[in-house]
């Protein structure tokens, strides 16, 4: 049965990386292209308060060999970047080979976010350590499997975290003062109380690294 993986890259050479470290700006990629499987060709949606700069620092960086103005919609850029050889490449071309496919890749000064889908656990306890193999520091997020799917793209709550959340927020849990209590939730939701706390913690904590990064 398949499984969606969500995991953080950590490198200085990953691309764009030390641009995005000089100037806080993010970046999501739209689209990656590999006619030469060492050198991809990425789309990113960048956001940022100074873009002009980005773009600037961004035809210096080394792991960039050409960098392209896509489209400005003001608040936002695409750019089409050509990845150099000087960078880690932790997901292409290896995500293929490891017949994994891309839902979700965005990237900070905090590192590179991904979400992916593997075919099996085998596939996606096989990915990790080559990865690591790189060079790349690697920190697996969460894994869900394809019948308990991550209901949003942005926060990356399971369905159980996100109803448990929800039903916690409805009653009261998280009100000042609160107006119910764990056992509550616990017994609106249909599980135990620790069952419930778990989900809790769990989904506050998927919030929190998605919403805030």
């Amino acid at each position: 049965m398949g499984v969606i993986a969500e995991f953080t890259f950590r490198h200085p050479d990953l691309p764009l990386v030390p641009t995005l470290e000089e100037t806080g700006v993010r970046y999501e990629v739209e689209q990656a292209v590999a006619e030469d499987p060492d050198r991809p060709v990425l789309f990113v949606w960048a956001t940022g308060d100074d873009l002009d700069t980005f773009e600037s620092r961004a035809r210096d960086d080394h792991t960039v060999a050409d960098l392209t103005v896509v489209e400005d919609a003001g608040d936002r850029r695409l750019y089409r970047v050509q990845v150099s050889e000087r960078t880690a490449k932790p997901l292409y071309p290896l995500d293929d080979r490891m017949e994994a496919s891309r839902l979700a890749v965005t990237a900070s000064a905090d590192g590179l976010r991904a979400r992916l889908r593997f075919p099996d656990r085998e596939s996606l306890s096989a990915f990790q350590p080559r990865v690591e193999d790189r060079g790349v520091d690697v920190s697996l997020r969460g894994v869900y499997s394809q019948t308990d799917p991550v209901l949003d793209d942005e926060y990356g709550l399971s369905s159980k975290q996100r109803r448990a959340l929800v039903t916690a927020a409805e009653l009261g849990y998280y009100d000042v003062p609160r107006t119910a209590s764990l056992s509550e939730v616990a017994d609106e939701l249909g599980v135990s109380t620790q069952a419930a706390s778990e989900r809790l913690r769990r989904g506050v904590a998927a919030f929190v690294a998605n919403a805030l990064d």
